[in-house]
């Protein structure tokens, strides 16, 4: 049987390689960690969590009973749910406003623009005109972000600046928009944006969000996605989803992009966490689909050795393995 490796070591290894080194230079992986003892899944998910929040990544949970992971537009709205959209734009209108030496000041009275005025007594109007011309050179102009999602921060950008009634209206039918609250195109076309986020655009939007969450300052994004519910082999008839085989197939599908993708993320760690039928069962398991199976699977596995840089992990909390860096 080949090797697995005690979750403990495995998270440290996680955050050694990869939290604390690789995707602060703005990297990207995608996991598959199999826990071979269900009782170890929570551990796996509070363990994860806990070390990219001391590390200051925004975390991001999806299930799989609760979130359609077979589509990558539904991936996109539930990640975009999580995001603190606010506070992202706070960040970046003050990251803006100290490369043109003003200094930044909280606060929840009046629009930050007339704030950072009288915080650095200088006249409001002046301030405004810098600010909206620094969005638009580095918010609009931001190639690296998909063309509606970049028109979409900018106008957040704007409204969050300017405040009032106007503003709050436009957060609101933007952010409705990005979570899937609102899907109909009509809602934002008076923004200049005019293509709705669906399997063909999603894709894009997401690679767009994690630039931005990098963009605000923070060192990336952790996605932690529950994957069990996929290896159901019966509909239960529950509250909670069920994949059927083609749902199963498009599902892997969708993970096997992410890896081909993985390039275009930045600062971005997708750990994926199945249960053992995940290696076990020929119908809904990775044999299910081999685009995904050769990407993840060593062809050539060692019996007591555990290769900690392997797409794929077993953990065991029994693990007699040690790795192959010797930790």
């Amino acid at each position: 049987m080949t090797a697995a490796i005690g979750p403990q070591e495995w998270l440290h290894f996680i955050n050694q390689e990869y939290l604390s080194t690789f995707l602060l230079d703005g990297g990207s992986a995608i996991k598959f960690a199999v826990p071979l003892d269900d009782s170890l899944r929570q551990d796996l998910f509070d363990g994860l969590a806990g070390i990219s929040l001391r590390s200051g990544y925004l975390v991001v949970n999806i299930n799989a009973s609760e979130t359609k992971v077979n589509m990558i537009d539904e991936i996109f709205f539930r990640t975009a749910q999580q995001m603190p959209w606010q506070i992202l734009i706070h960040k970046i209108i003050a990251k803006l406003a100290a490369e043109l030496g003003y200094s930044w000041i909280d606060g929840e009275e009046g629009p930050i623009y007339q704030r950072l005025a009288d915080h650095n007594h200088v006249d409001p109007q002046l301030l405004l005109l810098d600010l909206k011309k620094s969005i638009g050179e580095h918010v609009f102009k931001q190639w690296n972000l998909a063309r509606d999602f970049r028109v979409a921060m900018t106008h957040l950008c704007l409204a969050e600046l300017s405040g009032g009634q106007d503003g709050s209206a436009t957060t609101s039918v933007l952010t409705r928009w990005l979570t899937g609250q609102n899907k109909a195109v009509s809602a934002v076309k008076p923004y200049q944006i005019f293509r709705k986020i669906n399997r063909h655009t999603a894709r894009h939007f997401f690679e767009s969000m994690i630039h931005w969450i990098r963009f605000a300052g923070y060192p990336g994004t952790v996605v932690l996605l529950d994957a069990q519910r996929v290896m159901l082999p019966k509909n239960p008839h529950d509250q909670s989803l069920f994949y059927s085989k083609a749902a199963v197939v498009d599902t892997y599908e969708v993970l096997r992009q992410f890896i081909d993708s993985a390039d275009q993320l930045e600062g971005c760690l997708i750990t994926v966490v199945p249960d053992i039928r995940f290696l076990e069962d020929d119908s809904r398991g990775i044999s299910a689909y081999e685009a995904l199976k050769f990407r993840i699977v060593d062809e050539i596995r060692d019996k007591s050795l555990v290769n900690p840089m392997a797409s794929l992990a077993r953990i065991s909390d029994t693990a007699q393995g040690g790795s192959r860096n010797g930790n």
